[in-house]
């Protein structure tokens, strides 16, 4: 059985890039409308959008690039569980390192102006999903809050070490910090001579 069509207005300049792609892909530019429509309905059908799903696909690819790994909850407790009670200066050396590399692989791979909203939606939608993460911006300051009520000790102090070498890498100092179980406070300011 065949469904109805209708005739729909579109940008020339979307449908010359539309047939662009689907003259590489050898589609028509029918087949390559309902697709997007489709997608944009299940999207919305997910209670979201496409430009939230492409968002989230540009963090994960980031995300995957970098190396970051997301591991069971329970496995990563019983690590750093471990590590903390036999090694907890180098296990909290090296979070600090780990963090001030990842900020300079944000450097490198992001504007400047993408880094700091980029860095709240890593950890807020992909690494950190269960946490209250977020980072306030006010002029050359910026405050971060990690609220996760089921978080030890010794995943707090890790993570905060974690913050502090990543935002060292990208220009930040931080001016106050606090830390207990599950619970991160820290005003970073931007160092002097970094734009």
């Amino acid at each position: 059985m065949t469904k109805k069509k209708k005739l729909i207005l579109i940008r020339t300049d979307l449908l010359e890039k539309a047939a662009e792609i689907c003259a590489k892909e050898g589609k028509t530019v029918f087949a390559f409308t309902n697709q997007v429509f489709e997608n944009a309905l299940k999207a919305y059908e997910m209670q979201t959008s496409l430009d939230e799903l492409i968002r989230l696909y540009s963090l994960w690819r980031l995300k995957r690039n970098l190396g970051l790994e997301s591991l069971p909850t329970s496995l990563i407790n019983y690590m750093m569980e471990t590590l903390y009670e036999k090694e907890r200066e180098k296990l909290l050396t090296k979070a600090l390192k780990s963090g001030e590399w990842l900020g300079k692989c944000l450097t490198v791979k992001l504007q400047q102006a993408d880094i700091i909203t980029t860095v709240e939606n890593i950890f807020s939608k992909l690494m950190w999903p269960s946490i209250d993460f977020s980072l306030e911006r006010k002029t050359d300051n910026i405050e971060l809050r990690y609220i996760s009520p089921s978080s030890s000790q010794e995943k707090t102090e890790v993570a905060s070490k974690f913050l502090i070498g990543m935002f060292d890498a990208l220009g930040f100092t931080p001016n106050e910090h606090y830390f207990s179980p599950g619970l991160i406070l820290i005003k970073f300011k931007r160092k002097q001579g970094e734009n």
